[in-house]
């Protein structure tokens, strides 16, 4: 299971980063795309600036509405949120939601969630063992659909189905494989796409097949995961709005030509086109140079300007282990939060603001509620004997959080 995970988390970071940057080999026939403003929706085929409404009224025409995101760009989410709002209002009860960042495995947590039977710090939980990516850039959406319960469709391949497909002859389908989806490894647009990440980013020692093999896998699980619930019971009277990366949605060949192999039936792109990035963060531009390809990256573009939350996170600055006793202190960071209330090496953390801490995770997620400023109060044991502290909770950029955790350092 380490060795899946590890290939995943190889390849979500290349595939991310290279959703961090502006599009600027798209074109539209009549227009010059980094030439508009932050807000404008175009709508690519013809050049024409539209207005929101009038982009839901298009959208109202297609059953699948794909939305595709920068992962770490909480204006593309922002984009994605004001689609489903103006969608739900348009078409009460008909809205269904399908995600990348959830495997099919976890299908009945994403129930749990929309029941209100799981509560937040519950889903979480499960959302970091699904996705690395922090949760704050979706909490809006998953709120949103929560309180209106609105289907949640958990889209992605289980992480066991990578080795699978990984023995799997490129051309044929083998006995072990027989779970996986019907899978497509021929479209020319996008293996030049792919092999484009790869050549500039080798993934040590994974080889471009097997690389291409999960690409292939995560698209056409996903796109047989919505054909299955357009075609069932619950599904069949629904639109779905569909959030997944831009790499899976862009130019149609990713999910949308496989589910419309599946299921031939009207679908719509929505791509967040990233134009403006502030000097400071152009650091997150993979400098990958794209294939020339002759098809339009969408229906629509929405231009926004890219903003991550880095400057939102706060940082405890404690390297912590989970013990018998409780989350135990192996020691603070210089200049940390920590550091400056007075938190030593072997403090047992018992609770923040009343809730109680017993795990890593807890401290983790309660810790990421803050923001910058904020207050609060850490209660310990230090040799059996209680102590409280007041902190006031900062961001500190010379912090190295971990990415596992990105709240706090962790040291197992």
């Amino acid at each position: 299971m380490q060795r899946i995970m590890s290939v995943w988390i190889i390849i979500c970071c290349v595939l991310f980063a290279g959703c961090a940057g502006p599009q600027l080999n798209w074109q539209s026939p009549y227009r010059e795309l980094p030439s508009l403003k932050e807000g404008d929706i175009v709508h690519l085929p013809t050049g024409v600036k539209i207005t929101k409404e009038q982009l839901t009224d298009m959208l109202g025409g297609a059953q699948v509405i794909y939305v595709g995101e920068t992962h770490d760009n909480i204006n593309s989410h922002k984009v994605q949120l004001q689609i489903l709002k103006a969608l739900r209002k348009r078409y009460p009860k008909k809205i269904a939601v399908g995600m990348e960042m959830l495997t099919r495995s976890s299908q009945h947590v994403a129930d749990q969630w929309i029941s209100g039977k799981l509560d937040e710090k519950e889903f979480v939980k499960v959302w970091l063992e699904n996705w690395s990516n922090n949760f704050e850039y979706y909490r809006s959406i998953l709120r949103y659909v929560r309180e209106h319960k609105i289907p949640l469709l958990a889209l992605q391949a289980p992480d066991d189905w990578i080795e699978k497909v990984k023995s799997q002859s490129s051309n044929k389908t083998e006995k072990n494989a027989e779970k996986l989806p019907q899978m497509d490894y021929e479209d020319p647009y996008y293996l030049a796409h792919i092999k484009a990440f790869f050549g500039k980013h080798p993934m040590g020692g994974l080889d471009f097949e097997d690389f291409y093999k999960v690409q292939v896998l995560w698209d056409e699980t996903m796109a047989e995961s919505i054909a299955k619930y357009l075609q069932g019971e619950h599904g069949r009277d629904k639109k779905i709005l569909v959030f997944a990366g831009g790499h899976h949605v862009q130019y149609g060949f990713g999910i949308p030509r496989r589910l419309f192999r599946r299921l031939p039936i009207p679908y719509a792109i929505v791509v967040p086109m990233t134009i403006h990035i502030p000097v400071e963060k152009r650091h997150k531009i993979m400098d990958v140079h794209l294939p020339e390809i002759p098809l339009q990256p969408g229906d629509f573009a929405w231009i926004v300007s890219y903003e991550d939350l880095s400057d939102q996170k706060v940082y405890l600055g404690v390297i912590v282990r989970d013990t018998d006793d409780g989350v135990k202190v192996l020691g603070t960071l210089k200049n940390s939060t920590a550091e400056k209330v007075g938190l030593q090496k072997n403090d047992i953390l018992k609770a923040l603001d009343g809730e109680r801490v017993q795990t890593k995770f807890d401290l983790t997620y309660f810790v990421g509620l803050k923001r910058p400023g904020d207050k609060g109060v850490i209660e310990v044991l230090r040799n059996n004997d209680p102590l409280c502290f007041e902190v006031t909770f900062q961001a500190n950029p010379n912090l190295q959080a971990s990415p596992q955790h990105p709240s706090i350092e962790v040291m197992e």
